[in-house]
This record gives C-alpha cells, sequence and structure tokens, in this order.
C-alpha cells in the first residue's frame, strides 16, 4: 500500500516538473489567449493636392451609429430623441432598433459633433465606431480624375483607384487585454504587425484654371445644349496637366461635373483636327512645303464614295497652308494620296494614336485604330480627315502639343510628386519624350496652324495681344443603334497653342452633341477664355506677330 502511494506521489511530482518546466511555454500561451485580443491599426489614407498644396482631397475620422436591439426597452421613444440628429425617419429608426439582432447599423460617418450630441443623450444600446470617411474640401472640383473611394477605405475609380496602394499604406495590429465580454484590461498594448501611414500625392492641376475651365465648359454645354463636353490645358514643356475637365448636361438645361474622365476615356471620331498626322507627316517627308499650290475642286469621287469640303466652290488652286486653314476635305485627301497609305499608317501611330498616352489612367482608351492590313480602299480618303479611327481628346492633344514642342512627344502629366507622411516631397520622374517630326516641319506646321486660327476655321480662338494656333474638327458621331452614323449629331473641336513662336501652353476643347455644330463656332471660344487665362496668370508676355508669317494666305 504504502509502495502505491509513493509512486502516485511520484508521478504527479513528475508531471508537474514537466508542466511547470518542459511545457510551461505552451500553456502561458494557451491562458493568454484567453484574454489576448488583436485589433487592426488604421492609418489615415493619404490626401490628394493640387500644385499649390491646396486641398482637394482628404480622410477624416467619422463615427458610425450602432445599435444593440437586445438593449433597447423602447425604440420608438430613442427613435424620437435621435431622428433630428441623423436626419433619418422616425419610424426607419424604431425599425431597425426593434430587429430580432445585437447589431444595427444606424448611420453611416456621421461627424464628431453629431456623435458627441448622441453620446450626451445617454441611450441605452447606443454605441460609435470610428470609421475613415473621404472628403473633398474643394467640393466637386476635379471629381471625374480624382475618382471616388468606396465604404472600405479603398479606392474604385480615378486617381484614387489608380493610386490605392500608395495613398492607403498598410494597416497594422495590435495585441490588447480584455476580460469576458470584451472589456479592455489595464496594461500597454503590444504592436503585432506595424502599420505604414499612406502617402499623399501632388498634382499638376492648376486650383483656378481647373475651376475656370469647369465652369467654361458647364457654360458652353448649357449655351450649345450639347450633351457632354471636355477640356484640357496642358504645359508645352513638360506635358503637365494644368486643368483637366468633364461636363455633362444636367437636369432642367444645367450641366454638371461628369463621374468619368471622358477626356481619357471616351472615343470618338475627332474630324479635321486630326488632318495635323497628314500635314506633319507630309512636312516631314518632303512631299509639301507651307506654299505647294494644289488645283482643289469642292468634291470629288474615290472608290465610290462622294467626298466634299464644307462649303460649295469652284476648282481652285490654293496652297497647302491654305487647304489646312480652310480645312478642305478634297485638298487634305490628295496630299494623303501622295503620302501614301504605308507612310500614312506609320504616322498615326507615330503621332500616338492607338497606343496609351503614358498617363496610365484607369479605363483610359489607346483609341480604335484599324491596322494597315484592314484598310479598305477608302480608308485613305476618310482617315486623313479624321474619320474611320475613333481616339481621344487626350490624345488629339498629345500631338498637337508636339507640334508645339518642336515635334517632341512628352507624355501627360497629372502627377508630379509624392507627398510622404513627414510632408517631404518626392518628385515623380517623367516617362521619356520621343520625337515625332523633325524641328523645321513641326516650325511650319506651326506657322500653318496659326493661319487657321488668323482667317481661316478658327477664328474665335484669337486672343488679342497673342499669336494662336490651332485647328478646328467637326466629325459625325457613330450610331450606338447600328451602323453608320447617328442623324444629325456631330462633336465639335478645336485643339491649339499660344504663343505661336514660342508656345507655352496647349489645349482642347471637345463638345458632344453641340448646335450650332462647328468646332470653330462652339470649342475654339471656350478655349480662346482657358488659353487666355493661363496666359495672363503665368505672365506669359505677348508676342507680335513675325512678319511673313502669313504664308499662303489669298490676297
Amino acid at each position: 500500500m504504502a509502495l502505491s502511494v509513493c509512486l502516485v506521489l511520484i508521478i504527479i511530482v513528475a508531471r508537474l516538473i514537466f508542466v511547470q518546466g518542459v511545457d510551461s511555454s505552451q500553456y502561458t500561451s494557451m491562458a493568454q489567449s484567453e484574454v489576448d485580443a488583436t485589433v487592426p491599426i488604421n492609418r489615415l489614407r493619404g490626401a490628394i493636392y493640387s500644385s499649390s498644396g491646396s486641398v482637394l482631397a482628404m480622410s477624416v475620422i467619422r463615427q458610425d451609429v450602432i445599435a444593440d436591439p437586445f438593449q433597447i426597452s423602447d425604440p420608438t421613444a430613442e427613435a424620437l430623441k435621435l431622428a433630428p440628429v441623423l436626419g433619418v425617419s422616425e419610424a426607419d429608426l424604431a425599425a431597425l432598433m426593434s430587429e430580432h439582432s445585437g447589431y444595427a447599423v444606424l448611420a453611416r460617418q456621421v461627424t464628431t459633433a453629431e456623435a458627441n450630441r448622441i453620446a450626451a443623450m445617454n441611450l441605452a444600446g447606443i454605441t460609435f465606431q470610428p470609421v475613415q470617411a473621404r472628403i473633398y474640401p474643394a467640393g466637386s472640383l476635379g471629381q471625374s480624375f480624382l475618382g471616388r473611394v468606396g465604404y472600405d477605405g479603398q479606392g474604385v475609380s480615378g486617381l484614387e483607384y489608380q493610386y490605392n496602394g500608395l495613398l492607403s499604406g498598410k494597416s497594422g495590429t495590435e495585441v490588447l487585454a480584455e476580460a469576458p465580454g470584451g472589456i479592455q484590461m489595464p496594461g500597454p498594448a503590444k504592436i503585432d504587425h506595424r502599420a505604414s501611414g499612406g502617402y499623399g500625392l501632388e498634382l499638376t492641376i492648376d486650383e483656378p484654371l481647373q475651376y475656370l475651365a469647369e465652369k467654361a465648359l458647364e457654360s458652353e454645354v448649357v449655351a450649345s445644349h450639347a450633351q457632354s463636353g471636355s477640356a484640357i490645358l496642358m504645359n508645352v514643356r513638360t506635358g503637365a496637366i494644368l486643368a483637366m475637365a468633364n461636363v455633362v448636361a444636367g437636369p432642367a438645361g444645367s450641366a454638371v461635373p461628369a463621374q468619368e474622365n471622358l477626356a481619357a476615356t471616351a472615343v470618338y471620331e475627332p474630324g479635321s483636327v486630326f488632318k495635323i498626322v497628314t500635314f506633319g507627316t507630309s512636312l516631314q517627308d518632303g512631299v509639301i512645303t507651307p506654299n505647294t499650290t494644289f488645283i482643289v475642286p469642292d468634291q470629288k469621287i474615290y472608290d465610290g464614295w462622294l467626298y466634299h469640303d464644307a462649303w460649295t466652290h469652284p476648282p481652285q488652286p490654293m496652297t497647302a497652308t491654305q487647304i489646312i486653314a480652310q480645312s478642305s476635305n478634297i485638298g487634305t485627301i490628295h496630299i494623303a494620296h501622295l503620302l501614301g497609305s504605308q507612310r500614312l499608317a506609320a504616322a498615326v501611330t507615330n503621332f500616338g494614336f492607338g497606343l496609351p498616352t503614358g498617363l496610365h489612367y484607369p479605363g483610359a482608351s489607346p483609341g480604335l485604330i484599324r491596322p494597315l492590313s484592314q484598310w479598305s480602299p477608302t480608308t485613305i480618303d476618310s482617315l486623313p480627315i479624321g474619320q474611320v479611327d475613333a481616339v481621344t481628346a487626350l490624345q488629339i492633344l498629345d500631338a498637337m502639343n508636339a507640334v508645339a514642342n518642336g515635334g517632341v512627344l512628352v507624355h501627360p502629366r497629372l502627377v508630379q510628386a509624392e507627398v510622404l507622411p513627414d510632408g517631404e516631397l518626392r518628385p515623380v520622374k517623367p516617362l521619356p519624350s520621343r520625337r515625332i517630326i523633325s524641328a523645321t516641319a513641326a516650325s511650319e506646321l506651326r506657322g500653318m496652324l496659326e493661319q487657321v486660327v488668323n482667317y481661316g476655321t478658327g477664328t474665335k480662338a484669337v486672343i488679342p495681344g497673342y499669336t494662336v494656333a490651332g485647328k478646328t474638327g467637326t466629325a459625325n458621331i457613330a450610331s450606338t443603334t447600328g451602323p453608320g452614323y447617328a442623324p444629325g449629331a456631330y462633336s465639335a473641336t478645336f485643339a491649339g497653342f499660344a504663343p505661336e513662336q514660342d508656345p507655352a501652353f496647349s489645349a482642347i476643347v471637345v463638345l458632344m452633341h453641340p448646335v450650332p455644330i462647328y468646332g470653330g463656332s462652339v470649342s475654339a471660344p471656350v478655349f480662346a477664355k482657358l488659353m487666355a487665362y493661363a496666359l495672363a496668370q503665368f505672365h506669359v508676355p505677348p508676342i507680335a506677330p513675325a512678319s511673313g508669317r502669313s504664308v499662303g494666305q489669298n490676297g
């Protein structure tokens, strides 16, 4: 008997030694897990700034109002007190607080002041949950390209989506000691995984120019009864986008900010503004000079299809400058035939059409460009005058900006720096530029495009005291219900730059379904207003026209 008792004691002692010594860490961990609770550490999403440092988008802490219906004995009475603060009907609140659930969201993202008012009521079963809310101090300014943030704090469109990883940072976790029932116990929290704060973005956008672009575009959309409009203004040398506006027709004859960056995502047949591809390449290859003269009729049949100019005239001599200034389709087609299909197809790609712009904006289109192998017999007639293929407003501006920039294409930029959590700016390196036509060809084409504004189709783009160059475009809009074009539907474009001799800024304005339909009538005035403001704001001095630059002008 004594031997049995000794054996039992030996076994118990051995087990105690094993538990307290050899296996103690396992049991300590098990005990700790009963009181430890891992909770997330969130950092505020980074802000988005204009080029001058004004905040366009930022995150703040808000409160979700939560009800535990199991703790609420009188839902109607509590709903009566909460309704005026939350802006929710008493009936809806009472229904939520009567659910057979321990968790019901009464309101999302209320302000701290509103949460404090509710907390002061000491209502049973009402608690708060802190959440991040994205706010826009400048209102709807830049809304179409800034994009949106979802309730989960993640970017769902626009720059918010494109730079989501940078802006949102990385969440961490910490471990807290909790008693049964979820009550936090005294003692410091232990960091499990450190959080890294979200970076900010400093854009190239100039806030006053952006405001003017949106308001001028809204006014013209209303005045011309257009369905939508886009406008971009760019720094010629750097490709920095100083303004990028998109608006759509609203209710009762109004215009409102578009929810999408149409200038980068929507494709359309550009019409005669596309003629810069044919003329720029023809000058580059020596096919024409600004003074090369052709006999130009007002209409001609190509492969069974009738093409015509926008105005009636007898066959007449026209220089290449007059052809582009007056936007003669027949003259342009004749020059394209001299250039040839292969060189024209290569020129379209060379000018950036069918390729990404380098902005890498979410949903941006490279355009719908038909490869040479799929050309029909009339593609060489339709393509030079801006039909057949579809492009974006941003691509047209990139091409026009290259002409202004001495034949060098620079990629457009919307973001110029990352803003580190400590406020330091980290500049974003621009993409390499590339030459598309010679400096000589670009200079000649600039002079020809000046005549478009001086006496051609773009006279409403004139800015007193400055030399302005540009090109109009008016084109049919493709039908959405079948092949061909929608009856009576047109797009109107004006793209150009100033001052012509030493360009500082380039810009484009596109209106869809305007009345009147011509780019020179509805888009050119908006261009002039935006360009004049930019030239004045950045103190670009007026430059008098150089003598002898009226190349090819009649009389």
